[in-house]
């Protein structure tokens, strides 16, 4: 899966190669906004952590070299092919029968339906009765005080729920300072779409209680209590593969879920943006951008069930992302798999191509069995070396620095191009093709990243699985979105934009609910509804008060009361009968 100033910086690695790769500002990344009081940790506390620790136990990432680095290990099955012009064998890409894009029907044209593709009828049901059960739990256990907001609960149905993702999504369009914000009552803060959806104490009720599932109270293990979240992550991960099948170009990265809680498998990284967080490694279509299978990290439990125990963990997480994707497409061969510097080696490369996979990765010089006389080659007049190995082709490239790159695809050929240095000055140069095809395709998740950074609903939370649902459905509008752009795209009809897309989708989640109140709202909004509804409007009489249409206590001798109100419109405001009257209930600018 260039990003808003107000969001975190992009949380998913990146190639610190210069390639001109192109580098978009945010991630999907959940960030710790603070809510000014308004935050997640009205919860209990067994809510807020999986396992407490009084000493954290972080998995550190020191460098993107990870396992399997270490010293350059020189072998004599290495051949120098700088020039020969070396070209490795290439798979026929083929999907059996299968078309790649998107798989589904052709009435499936408004965002809503692609939304729910991912976020079902059946998903929805079963957040709504724990949600449900969960409030019911924790109220009877309570104590409530005489004016207590909760006194007003009852349980979320499913237009509500809706009508509540639909408000979520909203807000990701709109950040503000904090939550209140969106019910602000001042003249240059109002946004009538929110209050007219939601009381600000119902829309925190829901907030507070949401929930995914509740884990038995009395195991403590592990693999129990991630359950709150890992069923309802691996469900969606089950619908991405299902509706869409990746062209030949795949590639894998990582996002990180921007977290600093009390988690046993939080990972942290010093020389990354989002040094703390939750990783989850995700496999994306190069060209679209499309998330098509994920795999959250929760530490020993994730690795403990990759394929190949017997290889280094940065080699077994592509191979079972791509693993799985054999798994939906078993006749599946010659798909092209691009990864970056942390997961690229060898043993992948050669794993890889056992199963009819090619890969194309940066890699360090430093990397086990890459060709130590590497360090120590005179380059070429193209300024580039290459070594072969069986399929597996080594290339180092010295523009600025040094760029090592792993092949089982590409050639040597170069490709001429230009480049603009600083004061427009115009400079012709020649890439090796792997180079090329490495920045035009290992952007896949960083074009998904790109659109999360845009529209993301932001909030700080002291319970991680918070985060993890806020990214589960981040992502899912992010896929709705490229399905439909896809799909318009093959039909040659121009699709909306990313913006108009989420606006038109929350409109369609939001649909006609409006909840229902208990007492009439004194919001100018509403009270603008009921005061030009052109019905019957009652008056009466009271004590006197200034009237809202022809009194202004700012101008000498311009106050005037009256005792008549009326009693139809909210907050009972006085006017004079006649002209007072007339105005108030016709006219938008009703003040004299």
């Amino acid at each position: 899966m260039a990003g808003n100033n107000s969001y975190e910086k992009n949380g998913f690695s990146e190639s610190e190669d210069e390639l001109d790769l192109p580098i978009y500002g945010n991630s999907l990344i959940q960030s710790d906004r603070n809510e000014d009081g308004y935050s997640d940790t009205e919860g209990d506390s067994d809510d807020s952590d999986v396992i407490v620790y009084r000493r954290r136990n972080v998995r550190r990432i020191e460098s993107d070299t990870d396992d399997d680095a270490g010293t350059s290990m020189g072998n004599d099955d290495w051949v120098d092919v700088t020039e020969d012009g070396y070209r490795p064998y290439r798979i026929n890409f083929s999907i059996g029968s299968k078309m790649t894009g998107p798989q589904v029907s052709s009435d499936i044209l408004e965002p809503i339906q692609f939304f729910k593709l991912f976020f079902t009828d059946e998903l929805v049901d079963d957040i709504i009765r724990e949600t449900n059960n969960y409030a019911r739990s924790v109220l009877a256990s309570k104590n409530l005080s005489k004016d207590s907001v909760w006194h007003t609960w009852h349980d979320v149905d499913t237009d509500e729920f809706w009508a509540f993702i639909g408000v979520i999504l909203d807000m990701g369009t709109m950040p503000l300072a904090n939550m209140q914000e969106y019910w602000s009552t001042r003249n240059n803060s109002r946004i009538p779409f929110f209050p007219s959806v939601f009381t600000r104490a119902r829309f925190q009720q829901i907030f507070w209680m949401l929930h995914l599932k509740t884990p038995d109270s009395g195991n403590t293990d592990l693999n129990t209590r991630i359950q709150r979240v890992s069923i309802f992550l691996e469900y969606l991960d089950s619908k991405f593969s299902e509706y869409f099948i990746p062209g030949q170009n795949i590639c894998v990265d990582e996002s990180i879920v921007q977290f600093k809680g009390k988690i046993s498998f939080i990972t942290y990284n010093p020389i990354k943006p989002t040094k703390w967080g939750i990783r989850i490694y995700a496999m994306a279509d190069s060209e679209t951008g499309y998330i098509y299978t994920i795999l959250p990290y929760y530490g020993s439990l994730t690795s403990q069930n990759l394929v190949r125990p017997n290889l280094p963990v940065t080699t077994r997480i592509p191979l079972h992302l791509y693993q799985k994707l054999l798994n939906n497409i078993p006749e599946a061969q010659g798909y092209h798999m691009f990864t970056d510097r942390y997961y690229t080696s060898i043993p992948l490369a050669e794993e890889l191509r056992k199963l009819n996979c090619h890969l194309t990765g940066t890699i360090k010089a430093n990397r086990k069995g890459i060709p130590s006389v590497s360090k120590k080659t005179k380059f070429s007049e193209e300024n580039t070396f290459v070594s072969k190995k069986g399929n597996v082709m080594f290339l180092a490239w010295k523009d600025k620095r040094i760029v090592s790159f792993l092949t089982t695809w590409n050639d040597t050929g170069m490709v001429d191009l230009t480049r603009i240095l600083r004061g427009g000055k115009v400079v012709n140069i020649r890439k090796p093709n792997a180079i090329t095809s490495y920045t035009a395709s290992m952007g896949g998740v960083d074009r998904a990243d790109q659109y999360a950074s845009m529209y993301c609903f932001l909030r700080r939370s002291l319970k991680w699985w918070r985060k993890m649902f806020f990214w589960g459905m981040e992502v899912s509008v992010i896929n709705s979105y490229i399905l439909y752009k896809t799909i318009k795209k093959n039909r040659n009809e121009k699709p909306l934009t990313h913006l108009k897309f989420v606006k038109l989708l929350v409109d369609q989640l939001v649909n006609n609910f409006r909840q229902q109140r208990t007492r009439a709202s004194t919001s100018s909004f509403a009270s603008a509804e009921v005061r030009l509804n052109g019905k019957l409007h009652e008056m009466r009489r009271g004590k006197k008060r200034d009237c809202v249409v022809c009194s202004n206590r700012q101008k000498k001798g311009e106050r005037h009361e009256t005792s008549e109100y009326c009693d139809t419109c909210p907050g009972k405001p006085r006017m004079h009968l006649g002209d007072c009257f007339s105005r108030y209930h016709k006219m938008k600018n009703f003040k004299k």
